[in-house]
């Protein structure tokens, strides 16, 4: 999907303060930056409205596995509910 620029750079600083990190697992592996507010239904491409996540945590356990929340509270991200199959 092609994403204004403004977004594409929200999500590479997403990756940068998280260093590069899937917020779940630790993996550096294919690591993305996922909406905590969703961007189909207007959340922001803020740095702040996303958290990085591997491919797998991003693909299986987040969308694929509707008992995954995450919750972001004063600058907090936490997440909860089992993961995946």
């Amino acid at each position: 999907m092609n994403r204004p620029n403004d977004h594409r750079k929200g999500q590479k600083e997403c990756r940068i303060k998280d260093l590069h990190m899937c917020q779940l697992c630790a993996s550096i592996d294919r690591v993305q930056a996922h909406h905590i507010f969703e961007y189909a239904k207007g959340g922001p491409s803020t740095v702040e409205g996303m958290i990085s996540l591997c491919l797998d945590c991003h693909q299986r356990m987040i969308h694929k596995d509707s008992n995954i929340r995450i919750k972001k509270k004063e600058n907090r991200i936490t997440t909860f509910g089992r993961g995946g199959n």
